[in-house]
């Protein structure tokens, strides 16, 4: 492993930290925005197949760590011990959220009417959001 390894490795775990944190607030804008099924531009499937994947994206990130396409040894500099332990502590902050959004929305539903399909989007995009703001937060304090 070389000196410029170890370089590539701290300025990719920084701009992931970054983007991730930027992501959170992105998903929760998207949901915001995309709450209900009013009218777009994009047909119900194609918009709902998009979140699909953006959300899959971001659950293999977080789960691996991304930047496939670096070098194995950068890779293993970014995704070192103290990064997999706050992956850990940021997935179960996601599984905290989710439950407990879970349970916000169970009981918001019996004053509202909401379809399954606009709660389950509140509960994945605020627990991801979660997730991913306390990796970076902790990545980048």
């Amino acid at each position: 492993m070389t000196a410029s390894d170890i370089e590539q490795a701290e300025r990719h775990s920084r701009t992931r930290s970054l983007i991730m944190a930027v992501m959170a607030v992105v998903l929760l804008i998207q949901g915001l925005i995309g709450f209900g099924d009013e009218a777009s531009s994009m047909t119900p499937m194609l918009r709902h197949a998009m979140w699909g994947v953006t959300v899959g994206l971001w659950l293999v990130i977080l789960a691996t760590g991304g930047w496939f396409q670096l070098s194995r040894n950068v890779r293993s500099v970014m995704n070192d011990e103290v990064s997999l332990a706050h992956r850990s502590l940021a997935l179960q902050a996601g599984f905290w959220t989710a439950i407990l959004a879970g349970m916000i929305l169970y009981f918001a539903s019996l004053r509202w009417d909401m379809s399954l399909r606009e709660g389950l989007r509140i509960i994945i995009d605020v627990a991801i959001a979660a997730a991913l703001a306390r990796y970076a937060w902790l990545e980048l304090r």
